[in-house]
């Protein structure tokens, strides 16, 4: 009986912070190259420099595409209504102090 009530009560309190996701907005990055390539999206604008912390870069094969998510408009979540979208090279990334982080 406890662990029935445990296991409802650890239910309802995992349920109730949860926002139901209605929508999901993708800026979808195609790479037609035949390199792999790392993105990384800043809403940071007009300050167009890439962070000097571990940023979350987005992975993006060859011929194959990535997606850039979110569950808010655009245009309510970017305050100039401009994201940047840095395209970098794994080359370049390994030159770069950052760990590469893959999603």
């Amino acid at each position: 009986m406890k662990f029935n009530l445990l296991y409802i009560l650890t239910f309802i309190l995992l349920t109730i912070g949860c926002k139901p996701i209605d929508k999901v907005y993708s800026i979808r990055i195609n790479n037609n190259s035949n390199d792999t390539i790392q993105l990384f999206a800043s809403y940071s604008y007009p300050d167009t420099s890439i962070i000097n912390s571990k940023p979350y870069l987005y992975i993006a094969y060859p011929n194959d595409y990535s997606s850039i998510d979110s569950d808010e408009k655009w245009e309510e979540l970017l305050p100039n209504n401009i994201i940047s979208i840095f395209i970098l090279s794994i080359e370049d990334l390994e030159k770069q102090e950052w760990t590469i982080s893959y999603p």
